[in-house]
C-alpha cells in the first residue's frame, strides 16, 4: 500500500517538474523573440513548493491513516467456536482477524488449531452487538 502512495507521489512531482520545464522553455523562446533578456518572475510561481508540500504531507498523513486503519482491523479480537456435529460438543477461542486463515487459526495463547471439514466453525466479532 505504501508502494502506491509514494508511485502516486512521484508521478505528482514528476507532473509538476515537466510543467514548470515547459514553462520556462515557453518563456525563453518567447523572450528571445521578442530580442529581450529572460528575466525570472518568483511572484508567479510561489505557489508550487507550499502546494507541493501540502501534497506530500497530506499523501503521508492520508498512507499513515490508513496503515493505522488497517492494523486496527487486522488485531480486531473474535470469539471462534467449533462444534462437533457428531458428538454436539462445543469448544471455543479467543483468536485476532489476522491469524484466521480459512480453516486454520492460531488463539491468543499461541495454538494452531486445525478444524476438520465435518466440524462447524462460527466466527463472533468481540464487543459487537448481538443479533
Amino acid at each position: 500500500m505504501i508502494l502506491k502512495v509514494l508511485l502516486t507521489l512521484a508521478i505528482v512531482i514528476a507532473v509538476i517538474i515537466w510543467f514548470r520545464a515547459q514553462n520556462t522553455k515557453r518563456l525563453k523562446s518567447n523572450d528571445s523573440t521578442n530580442g529581450r533578456l529572460t528575466t525570472e518572475s518568483k511572484a508567479k510561481n510561489q505557489w508550487i513548493k507550499p502546494f507541493s508540500y501540502s501534497m506530500a504531507g497530506l499523501t503521508i498523513a492520508a498512507g499513515i491513516l490508513i496503515y493505522y486503519l488497517s492494523w486496527q482491523t487486522e488485531n480486531t479480537l473474535y470469539q471462534v467456536t467449533i462444534t462437533n456435529p457428531q458428538t454436539g460438543t462445543s469448544e471455543t477461542f479467543r483468536a485476532l482477524k489476522k491469524d484466521i486463515r480459512g480453516r486454520l487459526f492460531i488463539t491468543e495463547g499461541g495454538r494452531e488449531i486445525r478444524v476438520s471439514d465435518l466440524e462447524r466453525i462460527e466466527i463472533k466479532k468481540l464487543g459487537a452487538a448481538s443479533d
